[in-house]
C-alpha cells in the first residue's frame, strides 16, 4: 500500500513537473510573438503520464503577413549515435538537443507559406471566432449520465448506468495580441460532442485543430 501511494506520488511530481515546464514553453512564446506579431494562435495538447511528442503548432499575424511555426520534442527521434561510447553519447545528445535554453532552439521551425493560402488559412479560422470562444471554465468538463430504463419480468423500472467511454486528452490555446493574452483550454471535446448536448464552442475548437493540423501535414497534435 505504501508503494503504490509513493508510485502515485512521485507520479504526480513528474507530471506536474512536465506541466509547468510546458507552461514555460508557452509563456515564452507568448513573449515572443507579443513583441513581433500582431495576432497568433499557439496551440498544443497534454494527455496526462503520456510519453507522446509535445507539438507546439502557431499561426501568427502581422499586417497582411501569416506565419507558421512548430515546436516538436520527441525523445524517440534524438539521435542515440551507436557506435559512441555510451556516456559521451548521453553528453553529446543532453548537450546538442537540450530543452533548458529557448524555446526558439534546435525543436522550433518556421514553416513557409504562400501569401494566398495564408490568407485564406487564417481567414477560415477567423470564421470560428478564436477570440470569442467558451471554454471548460464556462462550458464545464461533463454533463449528467443518462441511465438506460428498461422493466424487469415483474414490470419493475430498471436503471442502467454505464461509464462513459472518454479519453483523458485537453486542447490547449493561446490567443495572443500586442495587449492581451487568452488562455482556453478544452477537455475531450469530440467525445464531449458525442455523449453530452453538443456545445457551439467547442465545435469551434475542434475545427481550429483540424485546420491547423491541415495546414501542418498532421493527423493528430500528439504524433
Amino acid at each position: 500500500m505504501i508503494r503504490i501511494l509513493l508510485f502515485s506520488i512521485f507520479a504526480t511530481l513528474i507530471c506536474q513537473t512536465h506541466i509547468a515546464k510546458a507552461n514555460d514553453r508557452i509563456n515564452e512564446l507568448d513573449s515572443i510573438f507579443r513583441l513581433h506579431a500582431d495576432s497568433t494562435i499557439i496551440f498544443t495538447g497534454s494527455i496526462p503520464f503520456n510519453t507522446a511528442p509535445e507539438n507546439i503548432l502557431i499561426i501568427s499575424k502581422k499586417g497582411d503577413t501569416i506565419s507558421l511555426f512548430s515546436y516538436r520534442y520527441a525523445m524517440r527521434e534524438i539521435p542515440s549515435y551507436k557506435g559512441v561510447p555510451r556516456s559521451l553519447a548521453d553528453y553529446i545528445s543532453r548537450t546538442k538537443y537540450s530543452r533548458r535554453g529557448s524555446v526558439v532552439g534546435p525543436f522550433f521551425e518556421v514553416h513557409p507559406i504562400s501569401e494566398k493560402k495564408g490568407k485564406k488559412l487564417w481567414n477560415a479560422l477567423m470564421q470560428h471566432h478564436p477570440w470569442q470562444l467558451k471554454d471548460n471554465a464556462i462550458l464545464g468538463t461533463g454533463c449528467p449520465v443518462k441511465p438506460k430504463v428498461t422493466k424487469d419480468k415483474e414490470g419493475n423500472t430498471i436503471e442502467e448506468y454505464k461509464g462513459r467511454n472518454m479519453e483523458s486528452h485537453s486542447y490547449n490555446v493561446r490567443l495572443v495580441t500586442k495587449t492581451d493574452s487568452k488562455k482556453l483550454s478544452y477537455f475531450a471535446p469530440e467525445d464531449l460532442q458525442k455523449e453530452c448536448p453538443p456545445e457551439e464552442d467547442r465545435q469551434h475548437i475542434i475545427s481550429i485543430k483540424r485546420l491547423l493540423l491541415r495546414s501542418f501535414g498532421k493527423n493528430s497534435i500528439f504524433e
